[in-house]
């Protein structure tokens, strides 16, 4: 997927209560590092789902933040974690 198909996608936001969020789309799920809760902007993918990640956080619930297009909630200045493979659209 290119950078700008990412943030087009349309996800599922639940909040961890920290500074993640974690997202759920049709074409794989993320992680978002949200700076408005002391996270670092970034955006990677996570190889699971959300109770996978429940799982790996230790936590034992999340908030529904909604469903929002990724670009619209994020941010187009989202940093790309460097697992994320996606290419630039030039």
């Amino acid at each position: 997927m290119t950078k700008q198909e990412v943030l087009n996608l349309i996800g599922e936001f639940s909040w961890n209560f920290g500074q993640e969020f974690f997202i759920e789309t049709d074409r794989g799920n993320f992680v978002y590092s949200d700076p408005e809760y002391g996270g670092d902007n970034t955006l990677r993918p996570f190889n699971g789902d959300l109770k996978q990640y429940l799982k790996e956080t230790n936590a034992d619930y999340v908030r529904d933040k909604g469903v929002h297009r990724i670009g619209d909630y994020c941010g187009k200045g989202v940093i790309f974690g460097d697992e994320v493979d996606v290419r630039d659209i030039i």
